[in-house]
């Protein structure tokens, strides 16, 4: 799945129900997208001192799909 910057840096830091990302969360913030392709994201529930965890492309597609869902290409 491609997406536009725009679409990134809108969903940055906010909350997506993407279940299957995070065992046991289906609530996901979404914090970024790693040079290599791999997301990195944290539970609605984790303080801002816990870092990001990090997960591959396949395992992140429900939450780039609800990205996609809520900041659409032609709003980017």
């Amino acid at each position: 799945m491609t997406m536009k910057q725009d679409q990134l840096n809108a969903a940055y830091g906010k909350v997506f129900d993407a279940p299957r990302v995070i065992k046991g969360s289906s609530k996901v913030r979404f914090m970024g997208v790693w040079p290599s392709g791999n997301v990195a994201v944290k539970r609605e529930s984790d303080p801002d001192s816990f870092g990001p965890i990090t997960v591959s492309p396949e395992t992140a597609l429900p939450l780039m799909q609800a990205i996609e869902r809520r900041y659409p290409t032609w709003q980017a």
